[in-house]
């Protein structure tokens, strides 16, 4: 069983199906680590909501684009609740075309980032680590765009 949960603004306010978004999150997470029951969250939020988060979780009283928060809650059997990944849609849309690619690809890039951060990567530990992640968020890509073109 796979659960993501996606909040009401996902839903409404993204142009791209439900259905592919799930589809990416389960490739990317079944690719990486091979678990096939688990939980994870998803919320698109504005600037300021994802500001208070930040400000609240990590001490840092700023925007940013993305924040995970890990879970790994350990089920009975193979289920595990990964956790959540709030996504802030205006540094998402400034950010997109700041780099010069759609909002789409920034989306994609995003919730690769928030995945990889949930599977216990994390790129602040060290340069080498930062090398690691970024290579496997190109591999993540990869597997989402490859089936269709951004």
């Amino acid at each position: 069983m796979i659960q993501i949960r996606m909040d009401k603004t996902v839903l409404s306010a993204w142009p791209d199906s439900q259905k592919k978004i799930r589809a990416s999150i389960q490739k990317v997470i079944q690719t990486i680590h091979k678990i096939h029951q688990f939980e994870i969250s998803l919320l698109l939020v504005s600037d300021s909501e994802i500001q208070e988060v930040n400000r609240l979780s990590r001490g840092k009283d700023k925007p940013t684009d993305v924040l995970s928060f890990p879970i790994s809650e350990n089920i009975p059997g193979a289920y595990k609740n990964l956790g959540e990944i709030l996504i802030s849609m205006d540094t998402l849309k400034r950010q997109a075309k700041e780099i010069g690619h759609s909002q789409k690809e920034e989306f994609y890039r995003l919730l690769v980032h928030g995945i990889l951060h949930l599977l216990g990567y994390d790129h602040e530990i060290s340069p080498q680590e930062e090398k690691r992640m970024k290579r496997k968020e190109d591999q993540c890509l990869a597997f989402i765009w490859g089936e269709e073109s951004i």
